[in-house]
């Protein structure tokens, strides 16, 4: 396009620029600066919400760096969701190579929100010049764009834009001109088919991107045209008769349903990407439900002598050398060497704390799972979720230098007698779940604790996976008295066991009345004293159980 003194393209741009700042991606901006979307549309071959994309990272390009959402959220402030709306524009613009990307070192598993913008160097001498738009092609400088190249592909086989036989040959094209690439040469020592190769790569770019698992369907929809191509190719690996497999390169994570399979990169591959300078993000001590020995507060447990003997007996299993040694025995003997245990007993009455006080004492990390949020409430999805739950855990176990904790929390309704298979749907759903606990349990090699307040609804069969059972009963007036003496130190013996002697309480309840001692101090300034003690109690009890007292304040 020649340029005239009517159109000049920097002036465009810069309208565009002053004019977007704050303008949130409101519609009356786009209607104002109508003129000037429609000339650069003409010049770049674009349509007008894309040339306003090139416009606004040509600019900020020119400031000094590259360009992300965050960038143009703050510019533009407008809603974050407003500005995905535009999330085609950027694939498209991408894909013609209008716009370089890459990803940024500090990733957030979001998808788009790691990605950085330039805008093509040969598109920018354009504009400069007021050239006509040369032809772009999108430069591979790395092993990232290499491998989004290649996925990019599979979504065009997706979307039926090229068959499965043209993906093929850009495929191995891309492969024999970017050899160099250290993956790519190490992925050429082994045996892969093509096909191979590109599940593999796919899985290795899903997992670098933020993915744990990948859906194989969904894969090999992006690759295959024929139906019966796919289902072979998913027979064979959930068979085992593939040599991903054979390699050990990828895990198949197990489903009841075939088309909700799905795999993940073994600790083989991970290590093969470190080897290659690619980082795959563990997160295993940034993950919501991982809680480490020092993250954990250490607290005086009191129970009764019985109970205390038991726990004694599980921590001392849990030490590291002793339980290095107890393992490797327990194999010698042919014996299933994980270690399971259930503690089970009425509300309040410390068996959480007893978990993190475990491992606490033992050194050890807790992978924590609430049973009653793992439940779907979409039939066939629970027993994945609780599949997953033990392919997690082996894999966070592979992750830690000693063993870590399993812990199932309020596990009642995993472990509960199973009824009648025919009974209902939601019935034949949670005895399918029972079975795969049970199955799991049996090949189980690491360690588990699992607490419930329903024992003696807990199904037989569960009765022998459990090593150890703790039963906590509600601790005795003695015991009471030694939990109030320990939470609040300033009462006297005497009020310690007045008490415990006039309220039956749990730990737990125990904990809420110095939760309000505590509040009501900050509020009034008040110290405690056993009338406000008394108060609080009878506050604790649904029953309003009223206390006299013959004596003065502490």
């Amino acid at each position: 396009m020649e340029t005239t003194e009517k159109f000049k393209l920097l002036d465009c741009i810069g309208k565009l620029y002053e004019n977007s700042e704050k303008c949130k991606l409101e519609e009356c901006f786009f209607i104002e600066n109508d003129t000037e979307l429609r000339m650069l549309s003409d010049y770049f071959g674009t349509s007008k919400s894309q040339s306003f994309l090139i416009a606004i990272v040509f600019t900020l390009n020119y400031k000094g760096d590259t360009v992300d959402l965050n960038d143009m959220i703050e510019y533009f402030d407008c809603n974050p969701m407003k500005l995905l709306e535009y999330n085609k524009d950027f694939t498209y613009l991408h894909s013609k190579a209008y716009f370089k990307k890459k990803l940024s070192k500090h990733r957030v598993e979001v998808a788009g929100a790691n990605n950085q913008f330039t805008v093509n160097e040969k598109l920018c001498e354009a504009i400069l010049n007021n050239e006509t738009v040369p032809e772009l092609k999108r430069d591979i400088s790395d092993i990232f764009e290499l491998l989004e190249e290649i996925y990019e592909l599979g979504k065009q086989r997706n979307n039926r834009e090229i068959n499965t036989s043209l993906l093929y040959n850009l495929t191995l094209n891309l492969l024999e001109e970017y050899k160099e690439f250290a993956l790519i040469q190490k992925i050429q020592h082994f045996e892969l088919s093509l096909d191979d190769k590109l599940m593999y790569l796919y899985l290795i770019w899903k997992t670098i991107t933020g993915r744990e698992s990948c859906d194989i369907e969904r894969a090999l929809e992006a690759f295959f045209d024929r139906a019966t191509k796919r289902v072979h190719y998913m027979q064979d690996l959930v068979d085992g008769n593939n040599q991903l497999l054979e390699y050990k390169l990828i895990e198949i994570i197990p489903s009841n349903f075939l088309n909700d399979t799905e795999m993940k990169l073994t600790n083989i591959s991970n290590n093969l990407l470190k080897d290659c300078g690619i980082t795959v993000f563990k997160k295993k001590k940034n993950k919501d439900n991982i809680l480490s020995p020092a993250d954990i507060l250490k607290r005086k447990l009191i129970f009764s002598p019985s109970e205390m003997k038991q726990l004694y007996v599980l921590k001392d299993v849990l030490q590291p050398l002793e339980f290095q040694q107890i393992q490797k025995r327990l194999e010698e003997k042919n014996l299933p060497k994980g270690i399971a245990a259930l503690l089970h007993g009425v509300p309040g009455t410390g068996k959480t704390e007893v978990v993190k006080q475990i491992a606490k004492d033992t050194n050890r990390d807790i992978m924590k799972v609430d049973i009653s949020q793992s439940k779907s409430m979409w039939f066939g999805e629970s027993e994945k979720v609780v599949k997953k739950i033990f392919t997690n855990y082996k894999s966070f176990r592979q992750d830690c230098d000693i063993t870590p904790i399993l812990f199932l929390n309020e596990a009642d309704a995993l472990i509960s007698k199973r009824g009648d298979i025919g009974s209902s749907n939601t019935r034949q759903t949670e005895n399918a779940i029972q079975n795969i606990l049970l199955e799991e349990l049996e090949n189980f090699e690491g360690i588990l604790i699992a607490t419930t307040n329903l024992a003696h609804n807990l199904d037989s069969a569960f009765e022998r996976r459990f090593l150890f059972k703790i039963l906590f009963n509600q601790p005795s007036s003695s015991i009471r008295a030694e939990i109030w003496k320990i939470k609040l130190p300033s009462l006297s013996v005497e009020d310690c066991n007045f008490l415990a002697e006039n309220f039956n309480f749990s730990g737990g309840q125990i904990d809420n009345i110095i939760r309000k001692s505590e509040i009501n101090e900050i509020i009034h300034g008040e110290e405690v004293s056993l009338e406000n003690l008394l108060v609080f109690c009878s506050e604790e009890t649904l029953t309003n159980k009223r206390i006299e007292i013959g004596f003065s304040k502490l």
